[in-house]
């Protein structure tokens, strides 16, 4: 695997933790709700899966419009959602803050799908449409007992609330580095024997001239 794809990957798993960290704030009905709708929402998602192939993907990936879309979606991300973790942490945060905690955050939802092709991709022989609903199923059940682990395994809010913001800390980094500008090896256009030949003469006339005024000086 090579090191951009590393990196997304890497990424992809930091998002669904975060997904998971956030929804372990939730009341228990939200989370229930929650976990049926985005089986749904897998589902429904399955014949785009199905139809998504490897080509496009690396396309997609490697597409700098693409590329800066993603960055701008993370950057967004963090800066929102890190805000309404900062505050959750710290205890101040308003109904408007908590509202926006209860919604999900679309990169874990983006994860969720390029998981859901790469599953499409590498089993062979199924049905589409059974794969999507298993995928679906698997997908919300493996999010809602992560969401589970990490409430019992940190019961306390405030280092919750820490570790999401480290890790959307580590989203706009992520962000900061897809928006990066790709750098191009410039052809230079200037012959051997064009102006590069001229200076090299300059150069060499005026040392020589130099060190003829020297000798002359001695």
């Amino acid at each position: 695997m090579s090191l951009d794809g590393s990196i997304l990957l890497l990424l992809a798993a930091c998002c669904m933790v975060l997904a998971a960290l956030q929804a372990s704030e939730w009341p228990r009905p939200l989370q229930a709700v929650m976990v049926l709708v985005l089986a749904g929402a897998l589902a429904a998602s399955g014949e785009l899966a199905s139809s998504t192939s490897t080509a496009e993907i690396l396309r997609w990936v490697a597409s700098p419009q693409r590329r800066q879309d993603l960055a701008a979606l993370l950057l967004a991300e963090a800066l929102l959602f890190g805000s309404q973790a900062v505050r959750a942490a710290q205890g101040q945060a308003t109904r408007w803050w908590r509202w926006l905690g209860w919604l999900p955050p679309p990169s874990a939802l983006l994860s969720l799908f390029f998981a859901q092709v790469a599953v499409m991709l590498l089993v062979d022989g199924w049905d589409y449409g059974t794969l999507a609903w298993l995928c679906a199923l698997v997908f919300a059940l493996l999010l809602a007992a992560a969401t589970a682990l990490l409430r019992w395994a940190l019961p306390d809010a405030a280092t919750r609330g820490a570790l999401r913001v480290g890790l959307h800390g580590a989203q706009a980094v992520a962000g900061l580095w897809l928006a990066r500008p790709t750098f191009h090896i410039a052809i230079d256009p200037v012959p051997l024997w064009g102006d590069r030949l001229a200076i090299l003469t300059a150069v060499v006339t005026a040392l020589a001239a130099l060190g003829w005024l020297l000798q002359r000086r001695r």
